[in-house]
């Protein structure tokens, strides 16, 4: 299973990679639409999947609804919510800004609201893993949601929706942020798209790479936070990282957490033998 949905999700993030620029520019909405539709699809052929290969244990039924899920359930919200907001959106920039400032604050309110469960799903703690991320609770909880409505609802915890959700508002976030500093700016979202350089490589080799440069310390003598440098790698790099401490912590859990690191190291080496041949 984790192989498979590894390379799904490189599929998920080569895609989006694909439309970041759009997503800064006049053609937001146009990309959101393809994306739910791409990543409707995805869902549905992860979930194929794991009713194709039964969970043998607990700990493969958690470790679905924790991350693999959700993973790709937020961004398929994710581009819903952008969707929505950006079909909203008053063309004129000097209304746009107070605009994507209150959708920023209703984003918030949600992250504050589930605070708790946030707090626990990225601390990498288990202790309640077996409630939140295990079918069988035979009860209702007012944190998980809408859910029980849905007709889906019998392949999902509840938490499984939460978890998702709270990703696609970690995204929204970092849209939103980007959309109002450009707006602030009276800068029409296609100024600059010809001068923009694009991270075209998949997110978790960004990631390795951020970690890389923090566990180093590499940038202000080792001062700079991870968080720091993953938003100076997403301005500079016109891409969404999305939590980087979540994928890190799914790096760690992985045979070969630096994979792109080390094709990284191998192909450098190359080249420099490839010139001193010449």
């Amino acid at each position: 299973m984790e192989e498979y949905f590894n390379g799904l999700l490189r599929e998920v993030e080569q895609r989006m990679a694909t439309t970041a620029a759009d997503m800064d520019g006049k053609e937001v909405i146009g990309a959101c639409r393809e994306m739910v539709t791409y990543l409707r699809g995805k869902n549905r052929e992860l979930k194929e999947y794991a009713l194709s290969h039964p969970f043998a244990e607990d700990a493969k039924e958690i470790l679905y609804f924790k991350y693999y899920k959700p993973a790709l359930t937020g961004r398929l919200l994710y581009y819903y919510r952008v969707y929505q907001i950006e079909s909203g959106c008053p063309a004129c920039l000097r209304v746009a800004e107070p605009y994507y400032r209150k959708a920023m604050e209703r984003a918030e309110r949600m992250m504050e609201r589930y605070l708790p469960f946030y707090q626990y799903y990225h601390s990498g703690a288990t202790y309640r893993d077996n409630y939140y991320f295990l079918r069988a609770k035979g009860e209702l909880s007012p944190e998980s949601g809408s859910f029980v409505l849905d007709e889906d609802g019998e392949f999902s915890t509840g938490y499984d929706v939460l978890a998702a959700r709270l990703i696609s508002v970690e995204m929204l976030l970092v849209h939103l942020s980007r959309r109002m500093e450009r707006a602030a700016q009276g800068t029409d979202m296609e100024t600059e798209r010809e001068k923009e350089h694009r991270w075209t490589g998949t997110k978790i080799a960004a990631i390795q790479l951020v970690y890389g440069i923090y566990a180093t310390g590499s940038v202000d003598e080792g001062n700079a936070e991870i968080g720091e440098l993953a938003a100076l790698f997403e301005k500079c790099f016109h891409v969404e990282l999305g939590n980087v401490y979540h994928a890190f912590g799914r790096l760690r859990g992985q045979q070969n957490p630096t994979a792109f690191l080390d094709e990284m190291k191998e192909k450098l080496l190359k080249k420099m033998r490839d010139m001193d041949s010449k």
